[in-house]
């Protein structure tokens, strides 16, 4: 055997990978996972996979105390706080007290969200969604927002190679935070398998029942805050006329978020009407019964980094209408109602569409079906290993 093959062949055995998911515990520990914390544990359980073969071993670490035990472990803690590692390292250049010793027990570290440590003896790989806190500071929580959006930029200067999860998002990346493009690899998301399972009409039945729904609803899911729109779509669905909305009431799937003063008493108002509910956060069974029983899933998003709800709609063969900007359209193809999501006009005429034209619904979900079937996990933990393995092959 050559070296060359030789070198390749100790690439793929005996990989140690220290796997960070701050996001992830916490949304355990808080009873839900948003975005980042699905990405985390749908990564971990297809490396986790993949190691059977590819003899990888992934050791879990996240900041903070009292970490909860998780599907892969309970993490390793990494310091307490964050901020407070990130201002240390930011400003004095200091690694994290125990870096030493994760240099001893892994040899590449993947922090799977924003919270990037610094560490000193082996590569960083860091997972980042978007650059929402550089480019649109206003639509973050407004606590400590130029600590945030400094926290992220100098977060990101320590990782030695970035995964992004568009093509949009690495351009975005390119554009405005000056990242060299070949520091930045692309592995776009995947879908749960739950999401293409068809349930039960019983079961379906039972959970609208639950909530004192019939099918056809127009649906909304997401976590209420600015950059989510509700505020136009709400707008939009006024400009049906009285019979449709009463027919067709939207429903709004999403935990309260943040700036929302003036978006509360217009859902309460909108339930007086019997036009429509807010039902905050539910179990993700019931939101497979919602998206399989809506007359159309809205998505008119001021600004995604990839945009996972579309593709859970689509396997779930729910049509969509979505934003026509962002990394949506480099997801959704052609298969969703493009909406422009700045013109309440746009958005409210998708949805008469979407009830007007049963064919073209029918076609679009079809479309979307397929689409979906292309975004699995498995694939985004392979392309991930890839980039383990380059990012490795150059620091050696």
């Amino acid at each position: 055997m050559n070296s060359s093959a030789i070198d390749r062949n100790r690439e793929r055995q005996n990989m140690k990978i220290g796997l960070s998911c701050t996001v992830w515990a916490n949304g355990e520990r808080a009873g839900h996972l948003d975005g980042i914390g699905i990405y985390s544990s749908a990564l971990w359980q297809s490396l986790n996979r993949l190691s059977q073969t590819d003899d990888i071993r992934l050791k879990p670490y996240a900041f903070g105390k009292n970490l909860p035990a998780l599907p892969c472990g309970v993490p390793e803690s990494l310091a307490r706080d964050y901020r407070i590692h990130a201002v240390l390292s930011g400003v004095l250049k200091l690694p994290l007290h125990n870096s030493a010793a994760i240099a001893r027990d892994v040899e590449l570290f993947h922090a799977t969200d924003h919270h990037i440590p610094l560490i000193r003896g082996v590569p960083v790989v860091a997972t980042i969604m978007d650059v929402i806190p550089v480019i649109y500071p206003e639509w973050i929580k407004q606590d400590l927002k130029r600590l945030k959006s400094w926290l992220f930029t100098t977060s990101i200067e320590r990782a030695d190679h970035i995964i992004t999860i568009s093509e949009y998002s690495k351009q975005d990346m390119v554009r405005h935070l000056g990242i060299a493009p070949e520091r930045i690899s692309v592995t776009p998301l995947g879908v749960d398998p739950a999401y293409f399972e068809r349930i039960e009409i019983a079961e379906r039945d039972a959970v609208l029942a639950r909530h004192s729904l019939k099918p056809g609803f127009f649906l909304v899911v997401g976590t209420l805050q600015p950059r989510k729109n509700l505020q136009r779509v709400l707008e939009a669905f006024q400009q049906l006329p009285p019979e449709v909305r009463k027919a067709h009431p939207l429903v709004i799937v999403g935990r309260d978020g943040w700036s929302n003063e003036e978006l509360l008493p217009q859902l309460n108002a909108l339930e007086q009407r019997g036009e429509g509910r807010w039902l905050s956060y539910l179990p993700q069974k019931d939101v497979f019964s919602l998206l399989q029983s809506a007359g159309a899933l809205v998505f008119a998003s001021l600004y995604e980094g990839f945009g996972l709800p579309a593709i859970e709609a689509f396997a779930a063969q729910c049509p969509l209408i979505a934003s026509n900007n962002s990394s949506l359209p480099e997801v959704t193809g052609d298969a969703a109602w493009a909406v422009d999501p700045h013109s309440v006009e746009s958005i409210s005429k998708a949805m008469r569409d979407v009830l007007d034209q049963p064919e073209e619904r029918e076609r679009k979900v079809q479309r979307g079906l397929e689409r979906a079937r292309r975004f699995d996990w498995d694939t985004c933990a392979q392309n991930t290993l890839e980039v383990y393995r380059k990012v490795l092959t150059n620091w050696r």
